[in-house]
């Protein structure tokens, strides 16, 4: 992953994109779950981001990339994906207020 990537932040401010504050979003939302794999959440979605990408899309990209992976054998991956949305939700809808 190119860590030289701009991130368009919600204010429309621009900086580097930051690898680390993902993980810790996706380790947050993983706390407790079983057979999720964080790692397979980042793979899946790094490689959809570009430069000049929104955080909001950065989001929306982890939520889909969590969704993609649920299956009989790995069920915990619906909460991974529902406990992003609702953060996404709570950050957009804070940014409202």
């Amino acid at each position: 992953m190119n860590q030289s990537l701009l991130v368009t932040k919600r204010d429309g401010t621009t900086e580097r994109i930051n690898l680390d504050k993902i993980h810790r979003v996706l380790d947050w939302a993983a706390e407790g779950l079983n057979n999720v794999s964080i790692s397979q959440v980042e793979l899946r979605s790094h490689i959809q981001f570009y430069d000049g990408i929104k955080t909001a899309d950065i989001h929306e990209t982890i939520i889909k990339a969590a969704a993609d992976l649920i299956s009989r054998d790995a069920p915990d991956y619906q909460y991974l994906a529902a406990r992003l949305a609702i953060f996404h939700l709570r950050k957009k809808s804070l940014r409202s207020v």
